[in-house]
């Protein structure tokens, strides 16, 4: 039952406006190109990729499978599962054709867990631990709170994390070009404030 009323508020979570400025064609499973057209990019600390369009097709995909939901009053579960799991395969590709850096996949990946282990059954309970620490550090993290558990309000929370993250990664990818100026910038203030390096010191005479 709780599954059940997380998938209708993350619904109602991740009914919110295209992400993109310049919207592109959201990543469906039955749709995947707007991960192989964007331009190519470098890993995490090199040069900015100057396409970012297969990364936020990856972020819309998410919002946009939920919207669809919304929208038509179908799906659950089985087809969110089936969803991340096209997502994630996306991710890789676009990670291997060095379209999206390191910091976004990992970020995406982990979103994508975050998805997948408050929507997958667990009959029994079995991974009930493991679910509510991962989840506990999920919201800690994102919305920098304390996870309820099976209290009131908690799946109101989980939902709100997972649409947080959605808009911080996207955040990130806006400001790409600013936070490689502002780490610049830094590197060149901490090295006016180094001390100069010191000759060193002359080899042994020889015996």
């Amino acid at each position: 039952m709780f599954k059940k009323i997380l998938c209708v508020a993350l619904l109602a979570a991740l009914t919110i406006p295209a992400f993109a400025a310049d919207q592109v064609s959201p990543i469906v499973p039955a749709r995947t190109e707007a991960v192989a057209a964007g331009a190519r990019g470098t890993e995490a600390g090199a040069p900015v990729p100057l396409d970012k369009k297969p990364a936020y097709a990856l972020l819309d995909g998410v919002g946009q499978m939920f919207r669809q939901m919304a929208m038509t009053g179908s799906g659950g579960p089985d087809k969110v599962e089936k969803g991340i799991q096209q997502f994630m395969a996306d991710a890789k590709k676009a990670k291997a054709q060095n379209q999206i850096n390191a910091v976004f996949f990992r970020r995406y990946a982990y979103l994508l867990a975050v998805i997948k282990m408050v929507i997958a059954p667990d009959p029994g309970g079995i991974l009930t631990p493991v679910i509510d620490r991962e989840l506990g550090q999920f919201v800690g993290n994102v919305l920098g709170e304390e996870w309820k558990g099976s209290g009131p309000g908690a799946i109101g929370q989980v939902a709100n994390a997972i649409a947080t993250e959605i808009i911080d990664l996207q955040m990130y990818l806006d400001n790409l070009e600013t936070r490689e100026k502002l780490r610049k910038a830094w590197d060149e203030k901490s090295n006016d404030v180094l001390p100069p390096k010191k000759d060193s010191a002359p080899a042994p005479a020889a015996r």
